[in-house]
């Protein structure tokens, strides 16, 4: 496993590395495989599980991602890192997802499952444009789940009111993605950058939405998209323009990266 990069560049996907069709454009593949060419390290840094990462990595080539909010860090088909939410927890918010008319979009490592059909599933799978998986409340009794989406109309108070030890970032698309308390993007870079040795190698990083701030924060360069959200704006170091309007490209020559 190479490690002898200059440095790293973590990239979101949803309003970030993907367009508004979730896929990667070819001007922006091209760039990142500049980028590894030119001995940075890129990195997928998402919300989403690995199995719906497909799109990005066939075209750019990454092999190193920390997906599902930073509960899983995986790299060249190694699991680096993994924080499974405890069984009892997941059945406990279950019950009240289920009482407030709202289903859990539950990730294991390989696969995932519904809680229950309810009234914003097809609106919330269209926008990212996934099939709609198979329902199953004791889903998981089977797996290990590091990370569960409350599909819902919620802002998610409640929930992080009634369940302290998770973290609840409220991401849009009617979902509230949640994890054990303490994981973020920052922490599952952090991870990874212990594992590869890389903790003195300049950080990048791409994002666009609440569940990036961590990582923006964290990475020496944190690059905003345009089309983010204030809150990311107002800590990045860097704003570059839209996910659609070349937005990637125009941050990793603003840095000289490619």
């Amino acid at each position: 496993m190479q490690t002898n990069y200059k440095g790293n560049v973590f990239f979101d996907l949803d309003g970030t590395l993907l367009n508004n069709q979730s896929q990667v454009e070819d001007s922006v593949a091209s760039a990142v495989r500049q980028l590894k060419e030119n001995d940075y390290l890129p990195v997928i840094c998402t919300g989403r599980a690995p199995i719906e990462i497909e799109a990005a990595t066939s075209v750019t080539g990454i092999d190193t991602y920390v997906t599902l909010n930073g509960a899983l860090v995986e790299s060249q088909g190694k699991t680096i890192y993994s924080n499974d939410i405890k069984p009892d927890v997941i059945k406990n918010i279950i019950d009240m997802a289920h009482k407030n008319g709202d289903s859990l979009f539950m990730h294991a490592h390989t696969r995932n499952s519904l809680s229950a059909q309810t009234p914003f599933i097809k609106e919330f799978f269209h926008a990212l444009k996934l099939e709609i998986p198979e329902i199953d409340p004791d889903f998981y009794k089977k797996d290990a789940i590091p990370m569960f989406v409350v599909i819902t109309d919620d802002d998610g108070k409640k929930y992080q009111k009634e369940f302290p030890e998770l973290q609840i970032y409220n991401t849009g698309y009617h979902s509230l993605d949640t994890v054990a308390k303490g994981v973020s993007k920052m922490s599952g870079i952090k991870h990874l950058l212990e594992e590869l040795n890389m903790k003195d190698k300049t950080v990048y990083a791409f994002g666009d939405g609440a569940n990036d701030i961590p990582m923006i924060e964290f990475a020496d360069y944190g690059i905003a998209m345009a089309n983010g959200i204030n809150e990311v704006k107002d800590i990045a170091t860097y704003i570059t323009t839209e996910n659609i309007n070349g937005g990637i490209v125009k941050g990793l020559k603003h840095f000289n990266l490619i």
